[in-house]
């Protein structure tokens, strides 16, 4: 019997050692020991540890869009910027896109004594000057002799934004501004038309602004304010005027003949001649108020001083009718500021960052 089960034993492990392995390994296992705190520990962290075998390799993968899209994102700003540069300091480009370009980064076109003159400034009066030219004298700047008037007008307009960030910097020097009634006060002024009547403000836009100056209101405003401010800049440094006029008042209040004066002091070169003698007709401009204050005096009556838009007046009424006033005009011109901005561009101290011909350059 022992030989016999002895016989069998064998065979069973003949059996055995010619299963494949699976089953053999699925032969020896275990039964499922008792779960315990541990055991689920162990079991968890096993489950753990085969989940950041696809943890790891995700993090790289989003380590490296993250990176490559920053590459992308640095890449374009500089393309971006360098095709803007290109455009506007070397092809000097005035479309709409490029004004709001240089309006919202705040660009320079060129610095005045270390006063950065703005790009928007300059590109909001050229883009006025040639509005009106291709609009209303038909003029095609693609021609030579056209071109070389672009050139003229560009000249002109980046002197005046180069003016205006002199009087930039004088007026937060002297702590001088322009408020929003201000300018309100001197839109009202200019919205009388030369009848009397009075334009809308939206009538003025459409009209006058949009169809001759391609600008809006918004435009508009920023162009009266930086006027404004330059005109208050210009009386504020001018000592040597106000002592001129104020000498001129002096004189007429010790009774000295209006025409005498006119002729020793007055700067007016037009009517210093005829003693300052002005005769205006019903409908001419005034821009310095003049007739305005003459018709508001009596026959022979003085005035006082007016500051005007570019200099000080005193007018003294002669006669006046419905239709026409005559006076007698002394001006002192404000010198000072002009002055001492010519004397900053010859001794260097405008650098420009656009390349326009000097008005002698542009000729030749």
């Amino acid at each position: 019997m022992s030989k016999v089960k002895e016989r069998v034993t064998m065979v069973g492990q003949k059996i055995t050692n010619k299963l494949p392995d699976k089953l053999k390994r699925n032969r020896k296992k275990e039964p499922p020991a008792r779960i315990t705190n541990d055991t689920v520990s162990e079991h968890r962290e096993k489950i753990l540890a085969d989940g950041r075998k696809f943890k790891y390799p995700f993090q790289y993968t989003k380590h490296k869009i993250i990176v490559n899209t920053i590459i992308v994102v640095i890449i374009t700003i500089i393309s971006f910027g360098g095709w803007l540069w290109y455009m506007l300091y070397q092809k000097q480009a005035t479309s709409d896109f490029f004004y709001s370009a240089a309006k919202i980064l705040s660009l320079p076109v060129a610095n005045v004594d270390g006063q950065s003159v703005s790009y928007a400034d300059y590109l909001r009066r050229v883009r006025s000057a040639i509005f009106y030219k291709e609009n209303h004298e038909k003029v095609n700047f693609d021609t030579q002799n056209d071109q070389q008037e672009l050139n003229y007008l560009k000249r002109e307009e980046l002197n005046k934004a180069e003016r205006m960030a002199y009087a930039t910097k004088i007026a937060k020097s002297k702590d001088i501004t322009v408020s929003n009634k201000e300018v309100d006060t001197e839109i009202d002024a200019n919205l009388k038309t030369s009848s009397g009547e009075t334009m809308t403000r939206s009538d003025f836009e459409n009209y006058v602004l949009k169809r001759f100056y391609g600008w809006t209101m918004s435009d508009y405003r920023t162009e009266l304010q930086n006027q404004l401010l330059e005109r208050k800049v210009a009386f504020a440094v001018d000592t040597a005027a106000r002592n001129k006029i104020a000498e001129v008042e002096t004189r007429l209040k010790a009774g000295d003949d209006f025409g005498t004066v006119a002729r020793e002091m007055s700067d007016d070169e037009i009517t210093r001649e005829i003693g300052g003698g002005v005769s205006a007709q019903v409908g001419d401009t005034d821009p310095n108020g003049l007739i305005v204050v003459a018709r508001g005096l009596n026959s022979g009556v003085v005035s006082g001083i007016i500051q005007g838009v570019d200099g000080y007046y005193i007018v003294k009424l002669n006669s006046k009718t419905d239709d026409s006033t005559k006076y007698l005009m002394i001006k002192v011109t404000l010198k000072r500021f002009n002055d001492d901005f010519n004397e900053l561009r010859r001794a260097g101290k405008i650098k420009e960052y656009i390349k326009i011909p000097k008005f002698d350059d542009a000729e030749k």
